[in-house]
């Protein structure tokens, strides 16, 4: 899973990026031509993991990781004859989603806090990053078919519903049939990725006070004192779990940011083991078997034979895999088999 954060100049993009990862990134007014992307990647928590490993006693044990992308770039003066930069496109494109930082403190260059006008700034660059591919690729085609070649419909009349929508101001993610219709997965278009808003707040409350949030037009919202949790996430855990309590803070904006995206991309979790590796492995929901099984290994996809499936909560209450057997609870799934989140599977595969 990658997470692009995003945002205007002074948002707080790199302190958010530095509060999430424990990075300690160059914080700054940069723009993407001036530097590359910030990256790292952190593990996801995952507490099931320590059950399956005092059963297996593994010699090692692998979280999912999610990685964040901080790319400067934008700058909220959207023209449809200024595309956004190539840097920030290439950072920007491959992600699964987009984090979107959001000043709500006054600062001392870019003036007061405006969290909603400056979300709209955002939101219209990327609106008119899209509209531009969209534009081209309707050219292209009218050129195509002067020469006589012909159109795919089907993309000829996404790509003009896509271009209806934009040209209203309104993200593909808000029209999901169009977000997530196959043929247009390609375009790796921005507005159509699913975005949280994380609210950047001042330390004291320095800012606005909480902004209505208009549910109609604002992806979900989560609140974050970036420079607060950046120190916090700097320090060694038992330092930090110290201070936490004093400071008012019930838990870092990474596990809050991480189950956030799990939502926004509709993940699931279920679990390999044995006395190699216990491992966790992150799917979208509605995912059968097979599909799983690929994503542990191509092999174990080509040559699927059947999965060998017990719920985690079935596996806890037995308190072995043996036992789990013996009262009936490991059960024998096919290919379409739709894989539940804590699902523990032993996949059975021949090539």
């Amino acid at each position: 899973m990658r997470l692009g954060i995003i945002g205007l100049p002074g948002s707080g993009k790199t302190t958010v990026f530095n509060a999430l990862t424990g990075s300690a990134a160059s914080i700054g007014d940069f723009s993407g031509a001036e530097r590359g992307p910030n990256l790292a990647s952190v593990k996801v928590p995952e507490p099931r993991l320590a059950l399956l490993a005092k059963l297996h006693r593994p010699q090692k044990v692998t979280q999912v990781a999610v990685e964040y992308v901080d790319m400067g770039g934008l700058s909220g003066s959207a023209d449809k004859k200024q595309p956004l930069g190539d840097a920030f496109l290439t950072a920007i494109r491959p992600v699964d989603a987009l984090v979107h930082v959001v000043r709500n403190f006054p600062h001392p260059l870019h003036g007061p806090a405006d969290p909603l006008g400056d979300f709209d700034r955002v939101e219209t660059e990327l609106i008119i990053s899209d509209l531009i591919v969209v534009e081209k690729r309707l050219e292209r085609i009218a050129t195509d078919r002067k020469r006589g070649k012909k159109e795919e419909p089907q993309e000829l009349r996404l790509l003009e519903e896509c271009r209806k929508t934009l040209e209203a101001g309104r993200p593909l993610r808000s029209d999901p049939a169009i977000a997530d219709a196959p043929p247009l997965r390609g375009y790796t278009f921005l507005s159509a990725k699913p975005m949280l808003a994380l609210v950047n707040q001042a330390e004291g409350g320095a800012g606005t006070g909480s902004p209505v949030w208009s549910t109609e037009t604002w992806p979900p919202v989560l609140e974050i004192v970036g420079k607060l949790e950046m120190e916090l996430s700097q320090l060694p855990p038992e330092e930090a779990a110290e201070f936490m309590p004093e400071l008012g803070v019930q838990g870092l904006a990474r596990d809050r940011v991480i189950l956030a995206s799990h939502e926004l991309l509709d993940l699931i979790s279920f679990f390999t083991a044995n006395e190699r590796e216990v491992r966790a492995w992150n799917v979208r929901r509605g995912t059968p078997a097979v599909t799983a099984a690929g994503v542990v290994h191509s092999d174990m996809e080509r040559g699927f034979i059947r999965a060998e499936v017990v719920a985690y909560e079935e596996l806890e209450a037995t308190g072995s895999y043996a036992a789990a057997q013996k009262k009936g609870l490991v059960r024998l799934e096919g290919k379409e088999y739709i894989v539940q989140d804590g699902d523990v599977i032993f996949f059975r595969f021949h090539v």
